[in-house]
């Protein structure tokens, strides 16, 4: 059976009785093994109304994170070593300038490692 990478849209909307045309918003991507694209998209959708929730904020603002969109869904294949499954082109700020010549060493940095199974 086929593993599938979909990428969702899942939006915060604050109840501040604003309508506001910019939001915050995560794009998970999900790996998910599925017989087709049509059971792919249906496990998706489970897995997107599984990041919706609702909250007061500090402020006492209902808070609701809703799923959007199943925005894509790629086919890997039967194997999902060492495929990129997501890219998301965004503006890195630094604290200090870094100039073209710059060399950076990601390897004396470990990454942030989640023991979810």
């Amino acid at each position: 059976m086929p593993y599938f990478c979909a990428r969702l849209l899942v939006v915060c909307l604050v109840d501040d009785e604003k309508s506001k045309k910019k939001h915050t918003c995560d794009y998970p991507f999900f790996i998910i093994k599925a017989k087709d694209e049509d059971e792919a998209f249906k496990k998706a959708l489970v897995l997107g109304k599984e990041q919706e929730t609702k909250y007061k904020n500090d402020q006492g603002q209902d808070v609701r994170w809703s799923l959007a969109a199943v925005e894509q869904i790629w086919n890997l294949g039967d194997s999902v070593e060492d495929v990129e499954v997501g890219s998301i082109m965004d503006v890195w700020k630094s604290d200090k300038s870094i100039a073209y010549e710059h060399v950076f060493n990601p390897e004396n940095e470990l990454p942030i490692f989640d023991g979810k199974p």
